[in-house]
């Protein structure tokens, strides 16, 4: 008599065959459901979850994150296209709506679920998913941005450019509400999923890598695959904390993963990456703690760059109130305005230029004490440059409206004067315009000259100033506009030279009838020759031998060494007209 316990021969035969999962390390270190921990069971309660909702969680999370037929890569590489228009067109309602369409958030919960369960298989297939979406994005990216005519980087493209800690912050909460929202079985929280795709924004950073792909801009590229990186470690990690909570890690949705992949229910590229048995036996995701620990590293390699990158906005941001306290100094009663500014930040001090608009003009001193004061707000040093520009307290066109002007030619009068005649006009009336000049302290002017080519095509005008060091070129122009405004000549035909006042060496052969050939134009200029030895003496004769007036070439006091020092002469009565 048969045993009524002996299986069917087709059973005997299925006993007999061996298990191709019996060696499973995930199978094998899978937990005995022996029962939720208390933690797991409130949190389980609190999400609307039963113990048997667990393995349905896992098929349907499985099934979005490995749905990647072609409709997937579709609506993915048209969100990269959308993005990058929206980027270099720097419209911030188009990369929304670019968030809104990009299919990724799926593929990246399931990485959470596959790293949760211990499930290789369907780590591979959303990681495969996840970095080929990526690259296709970065590649169409760069096309586009080679086919239009748009390099500027814009405020969009420069704002996912440097990452911070901050951002990967972002990352976490948003793949914590990805996970609850998913997890959940409250269907009213469905609709926050537009909401969770827009604060994780994974195609926009792609987006501005492709387009620093395109300019060979590879700072871009690097700061924004930098900012990709730190939301897919936070949104990993973030899930995996929210399925471990809620009990994914438990023997009963291990075996319901198992059950799901001889299905076969996967599309697309996961379909053909399903059919490779080795997937079920990676290294490293047997163990729960040591899944965790794989993403943590991860997220921890990305963090020390985002700290930096933390670190030095921060650092930006207190020396640029440091300069805004310079500019409100700079700017007490009205003496001056800034009108455009450049910091450059060295390894550790930065370096700011303001250009400013002045009436009078700020001293080494004054400028040495605002970068005192940057230094002490910013908390490094900061050296200061002031390039100024010379400016009136009122109209400059008062200058001219205040010279004396010939009076007006009524009609049936003689016709205006010879161009010679009105040459004598101009030059007698140069003096007075020169003395209405706004000019900064320290800065005086010694001559003018007014000249007129011999292809009569209007007069040129020279204005000279002595200073201890030039103006910038901007102050130089404004200084020969308002002269030439005052004289009605044109300013483009106008210009300011600069003699510069202080030691200088002795003048040899060369350097004596140049400098003779300065003081004979100039009558406001005096030269002081210092040290009484033979050398000054010889300078001395070479320049009254070369024409310099040797009233104004004087011989001072013993100098070591001898040398020459150009100087105002202000007891001289001379015009400044010639």
């Amino acid at each position: 008599m048969a045993d009524p316990d002996a299986p069917f021969p087709h059973d005997a035969a299925e006993a007999d065959a061996p298990d191709p999962d019996a060696d499973d390390p995930v199978l094998e270190h899978a937990p005995e459901d022996s029962g939720d921990s208390p933690v797991e069971e409130a949190a389980r309660r609190q999400f609307g979850l039963r113990t048997w909702d667990r393995p349905a969680l896992y098929r349907e999370m499985a099934e979005a994150g490995t749905d990647t037929d072609l409709p997937f890569w579709l609506v993915l590489f048209l969100s990269g296209a959308i993005a990058t228009l929206g980027l270099v067109l720097n419209s911030t309602a188009v990369v929304i709506g670019a968030m809104l369409v990009a299919p990724l958030l799926g593929p990246l919960l399931g990485l959470s679920l596959a790293l949760t369960v211990g499930d290789g298989r369907l780590f591979v297939q959303t990681a495969a998913a996840v970095l080929l979406g990526a690259a296709g994005i970065v590649a169409i990216a760069a096309g586009l941005t080679l086919l239009l005519p748009f390099e500027t980087v814009t405020d969009e493209i420069a704002s996912r450019t440097r990452p911070t800690t901050l951002d990967l912050g972002i990352a976490v909460f948003s793949g914590l509400a990805g996970a609850v929202v998913t997890a959940s079985r409250e269907a009213r929280l469905s609709a926050s999923i537009p909401g969770v795709a827009v604060a994780v924004a994974l195609v926009p950073p792609l987006g501005a890598a492709g387009f620093g792909v395109a300019t060979a801009q590879w700072g871009i590229t690097r700061g924004a695959l930098l900012l990709f990186g730190a939301n897919l470690a936070g949104i990993v990690l973030s899930g995996m904390a929210v399925l471990f909570l809620i009990g994914m890690h438990r023997a009963l949705v291990v075996e319901a993963a198992r059950e799901w992949h001889q299905t076969g229910q996967a599309t697309g590229l996961a379909a053909k990456l399903s059919g490779a048995r080795w997937l079920d036996r990676l290294p490293g995701l047997a163990r729960p703690g040591t899944r965790a620990l794989i993403v943590v590293a991860f997220m921890a390699a990305v963090a020390v760059p985002l700290t930096t990158s933390l670190l030095q906005i921060v650092r930006e941001a207190r020396v640029a109130a440091a300069v805004d306290a310079v500019e409100v100094d700079l700017g007490d009663g009205g003496r001056a305005f800034v009108l455009d500014r450049e910091v450059r930040h060295g390894e550790t001090a930065s370096a700011v230029r303001l250009r400013v608009a002045t009436s009078s003009w700020v001293t080494e001193d004054e400028e040495a004490a605002l970068a005192a004061r940057a230094t002490d707000l910013a908390g490094e040093p900061v050296t200061l440059d002031l390039e100024q520009v010379l400016a009136s307290t009122g109209d400059l066109e008062a200058f001219a409206a205040a010279l004396p002007s010939p009076p007006a030619t009524r009609s049936g009068e003689r016709a205006p004067p010879e161009l010679p005649t009105a040459l004598a006009v101009v030059r007698g009336r140069l003096s007075d315009a020169l003395q209405s000049l706004a000019l900064p302290d320290g800065v005086r002017i010694v001559g003018g000259q007014i000249a007129v080519e011999s292809d009569r095509s209007g007069p040129q005008l020279e204005v000279a100033y002595a200073a201890s060091r030039p103006l910038p070129a901007e102050a130089e122009v404004t200084v020969a506009r308002q002269a030439a405004r005052a004289l009605g000549i044109d300013a483009s035909r106008a210009r300011a030279r600069a003699v510069v006042l202080g030691p200088r060496a002795l003048p040899d052969s060369a350097a004596a009838p140049p400098l003779a050939a300065l003081l004979v134009a100039y009558p406001r200029l005096g030269l002081a020759l210092e040290g009484d030895t033979a050398a000054v003496r010889a300078a001395r004769q070479r320049l009254t031998a070369a024409g310099a007036p040797a009233d104004r070439v004087t011989v001072a006091p013993d100098s070591t060494p001898p040398r020459a020092r150009l100087t105002l002469a202000p007891d001289s009565t001379a015009s400044t007209g010639s």
